[in-house]
């Protein structure tokens, strides 16, 4: 007869906690075998990460032959704030002396049933470009740049032009999010970019100030295998695709975990 255990878990109560990632001690701990099967049964959190913050707010342009980054101020934004705040920081103090005056505007792209709203770019006099992250990583050796580009890109942006058309503007930026957890030994998982450290994943189809509510399948398939004999101390962590640690702005959430034996 199979044996089950189940740890609530509440990151206001975690014995340390930097909002993302926790570390949780378990009264008595979890008596298990490396073949004990582990699930993410339950999870909730606030939907309270930014449009824009320290990992996704840098635009590249070349006026000319200069080169520029701005900075956009981190926060939640809509279609028409973000456009008008990106018009904004266009025309600040450090733009070059031989351009005109930037405009941003909201325009239909597509016809029929596959319309959207994207951003035009232009500027009354001058051209500029604003390259690829490939073309700004080629030019600095490498790195992390944090750009904008998760949120917007532009196709034509590698070329010098006094106008350009963004694709798609996805200002929810979080699709998914994914619980990590180096407390146990083994992982029948991969993650996007390689990891192994991957419990579940929760899709995240709710805008700002919403609340992620995600309940496992319990298939036989949504498990891992815990890789250790017995749990004392268990540490998640909440990520997204690009691996980086989710910034919740002082909301809490909470999981339960199921172990199967």
């Amino acid at each position: 007869m199979l044996k089950t255990s189940k740890v609530f878990i509440d990151s206001r109560y975690a014995s340390s906690s930097n909002g993302p990632s926790l570390e949780y001690e378990i009264p008595g701990g979890v008596p298990m075998k490396p073949t004990t099967k582990v699930w993410l049964s339950e999870f909730t959190c606030v939907a309270s990460w930014h449009t824009l913050d320290a990992t996704n707010h840098n635009v590249f342009l070349t006026e000319g032959v200069e080169d520029r980054v701005l900075e956009l101020p981190e926060g939640v934004y809509d279609l028409e704030s973000f456009r008008a705040m990106l018009q904004t920081e266009l025309n600040g103090v450090t733009k070059s002396d031989t351009m005109g005056i930037y405009t941003v505007a909201l325009v239909t792209s597509g016809s029929g049933g596959g319309t959207m709203r994207v951003l035009r770019v232009s500027c009354s006099a001058g051209t500029f470009a604003l390259p690829s992250d490939d073309v700004v990583l080629a030019a600095i050796g490498g790195g992390s740049i944090d750009s904008v580009s998760s949120i917007v890109s532009f196709p034509s942006g590698n070329l010098q032009l006094s106008m350009h058309t963004s694709g798609f503007v996805d200002l929810r930026r979080v699709h998914t999010l994914y619980i990590h957890s180096p407390s146990f030994g083994a992982y029948n998982s991969v993650g996007p970019r390689g990891e192994r450290t991957i419990i579940a994943k929760v899709p995240c189809a709710v805008g700002y100030g919403q609340l992620v509510s995600y309940q496992s399948s319990a298939s036989e398939h949504d498990f891992i295998e815990a890789g250790v004999s017995g749990l004392t101390t268990l540490r998640l962590e909440l990520r997204d695709a690009g691996g980086r640690l989710l910034d919740l702005h002082g909301t809490h959430w909470s999981a339960t975990l199921l172990f199967e034996m």
